[in-house]
């Protein structure tokens, strides 16, 4: 029987990814303001990940065994008070102590919801279920960048003071809308609508290249969000289509999320990762070349479609599992967000060291590496077989 409440759980990463989506057009431009570094970019946008990574299979592991609403709800706390903090702030340490609430926060909230929402619904296929989930935390994000650049134009505290808002509806949703979970119904179903014969004995190859191939396109996304708005200011471009070229990015990565929850077969073969991994790189390529503001929009597209793809593989296969998902959706997210920090850092020591331009072709190669890799473990799995 389908979960009446599984709309409101569904509606929460729309929810949170909107409130982060304002936050990382806006916290970047309000640090440009305050006459901040590329370097103090790059360390703004690293501080929240070392949280997450430090944090996140601790409480994934603590999703297993604790009500998985009272982790929720703690993660949105602290999600909105840094939203609180953001709206007073005028000082670059006030913008780190924010960051990092926000790294802790998701690291309550994101493994366990990803564990919550794969063992509700039994009946639904995973592939469907985690197409949902991608789609509506997406959504957020291609709805929070828009809504923040717009805002900031207007005043440089309303966009905080926005997300401060959508953060005490949250609370709303989460108490109101969601049954508080039952310890002893922790569900060991896994999705067997896959074609392959023996899905544990797939699981390491696939999970391996999946999370090798969504820490390459975090990496570049950190970069992005992080860096890409002193280039974009450089270049003339106001804070309105600096939201926009964002909004394209996450509105390409929702349309493959949703997709990719209709379509079967996807997960269990190497091609589809690698072609739109190359898409990723063409975006790449145009950022590190051109100035024009279509082509960046061009860009974003592609390596939006590229962090689609990614993403929704290593998710899959990281709780298609029997038992552990909170543990796995943590590895998951680990993943991930050593992507989305490392780009950040290191772009910006490169930024600085360099050019605003060089972080891209760093990227670019990374990725490339990354599909190097890829290719080489398919290739050991074949072997290994025959």
């Amino acid at each position: 029987m389908i979960d009446k409440n599984s709309p409101a759980l569904y509606l929460l990463p729309f929810i949170l990814d909107f409130m982060m989506g304002g936050i990382s057009i806006a916290v970047p431009l309000l640090a440009i303001m305050l006459n901040a570094s590329p370097l103090t970019l790059g360390i703004l946008g690293f501080s929240p990940g070392v949280a997450y990574i430090s944090l996140c299979l601790v409480f994934g592991k603590l999703s297993e065994v604790w009500h998985r609403k009272n982790l929720l709800s703690l993660g949105l706390f602290l999600y909105t008070l840094s939203s609180l903090i953001l709206c007073f702030s005028s000082r670059i340490y006030q913008l780190y102590l924010s960051m990092l609430l926000i790294g802790i926060g998701a690291a309550m909230f994101w493994p366990t919801l990803e564990a919550w929402i794969a063992e509700r619904e039994e009946k639904k296929p995973l592939a469907r279920k985690m197409g949902i989930f991608n789609t509506s935390w997406s959504l957020g994000q291609a709805l929070g960048p828009l809504a923040g650049g717009m805002l900031f134009a207007i005043s440089l505290r309303l966009p905080f003071y926005l997300v401060f808002l959508v953060g005490l509806f949250s609370f709303f949703i989460l108490l109101k809308g969601i049954p508080g979970d039952d310890l002893s119904r922790r569900s060991r179903s896994i999705d067997n609508s896959s074609p392959s014969s023996s899905i544990n004995s797939s699981y390491s190859f696939y999970v391996n290249i999946s999370r090798i191939a969504n820490f390459t396109l975090w990496f570049s996304l950190g970069v992005i969000r992080y860096i890409f708005p002193k280039l974009g200011t450089n270049l003339g471009i106001s804070s309105s289509f600096l939201g926009l070229l964002m909004f394209a990015l996450f509105s390409s990565q929702t349309l493959i999320f949703y997709g990719l929850g209709i379509f079967r077969n996807w997960q269990y073969t190497i091609y589809p990762l690698i072609f739109f991994q190359v898409l990723a790189l063409s975006g790449l390529a145009i950022i590190f070349f051109s100035s024009s503001f279509v082509l960046f929009l061009l860009a974003f597209l592609l390596i939006g479609a590229g962090i689609g793809m990614t993403h929704s593989s290593s998710l899959f296969h990281s709780v298609n599992t029997v038992l552990q998902k909170g543990p796995r959706a943590a590895v998951h997210e680990i993943f991930l967000a050593a992507g989305g920090l490392s780009g950040p850092l290191i772009g910006g020591i490169i930024a600085q060291r360099f050019s605003l331009r060089t972080p891209y072709l760093v990227a670019f190669l990374i990725i490339g590496g990354g599909i190097v890799v890829e290719i080489l473990i398919k290739i050991r799995a074949s072997s290994c077989k025959n």
